[in-house]
């Protein structure tokens, strides 16, 4: 399987407050790790020793008319979406807790637009389609779509002849047209 992108319009929401909400990556290549303290580690990826970065990955759950699913959320994604920083993934590793402002930023449910990344996880021979957000958006649909004409730029519906007002010394727009016949002109016959 490819990786895919799905749009959803559903109600996101944060079910499990007992998961850590933060990762260790390699500072340098920023893949997840295995790291445990604030030291050093050996990355097999980069080949070398690197000290580990404390990320933000949550799990949430989206849900809509059809039912629901779980996907994770990253730290660029959880910033923009719910204002959470690094700092706030530093505290809740360095604490074991998560404190009363990180509660109320991720207890709402929101109604918003999810692209999700769904791709094919592989773990001791079993198959399984997981799901990361990409994006998220606070609108619903109708807004995205007024907004997407606005950002588009496009210039306003021209009026047809038969809507124009008539003004005062003009002629009428719904008329024909009359034509003056000249003594050269064809069709006049003196």
């Amino acid at each position: 399987m490819q990786t895919q992108y799905l749009n959803v319009q559903g109600i996101a929401k944060v079910t499990d407050f007992a998961q850590s909400f933060y990762y260790l990556a390699c500072s340098n290549c920023k893949r997840a790790t295995n790291a445990y303290g604030d030291g050093d580690f050996w990355c097999n990826y980069c080949a070398k020793k690197v000290p580990a970065l404390t990320k933000i990955k949550f799990n949430i759950q989206i849900a809509d008319a059809t039912g629901s699913i779980e996907a994770a959320i990253f730290s660029e994604v959880a910033a923009e979406a719910y204002g959470i920083t690094s700092a706030d993934a530093i505290d809740v590793r360095k604490t074991h807790s998560i404190h009363t402002k990180l509660l109320h930023k991720l207890g709402k449910p929101r109604k918003c637009i999810i692209t999700l990344k769904a791709y094919m996880h592989s773990y001791a021979g079993r198959n399984q389609i997981k799901f990361n957000v990409h994006s998220m958006s606070a609108e619903d649909i109708a807004e995205l779509i007024n907004r997407s004409e606005e950002l588009l730029a496009l210039p306003p519906n021209t009026p047809n002849k038969k809507s124009k007002t008539n003004e005062p010394g003009s002629t009428s727009s719904t008329s024909a047209p009359t034509t003056k016949e000249t003594p050269n002109s064809p069709g006049n016959n003196n």
